[in-house]
């Protein structure tokens, strides 16, 4: 698939067009403002048919590290500074 670079006016006059290649895999688009890219039109992923909740869990195993001296099992706060 290629990319095409293109200026957020061009894209207005022939957005249609462009987002037919696009829907078609032909191609993604990056949208332009004075040089710079703001943002990037890509065509649809496949997802996975039988996503399940039983995929889900567990999947975000590693993503999280706290640091050394951090311990999730306190409290944020010491218990005298609790408004009871």
């Amino acid at each position: 698939m290629t990319t095409r670079q293109i200026s957020i006016s061009e894209f207005k006059a022939h957005c249609t067009e462009e987002i037919r290649q696009v829907e078609k895999g032909e191609m993604a688009l990056k949208l332009t403002r004075h040089g710079k890219t703001v943002a990037v039109v890509l065509p649809p992923q496949t997802l996975a048919p039988s996503s399940t909740l039983k995929d889900w869990i567990g999947s975000g195993v590693g993503s999280i590290v706290f640091a050394p001296d951090y311990d999730p099992a306190e409290p944020a706060f010491a218990p005298e500074d609790w408004n009871l």
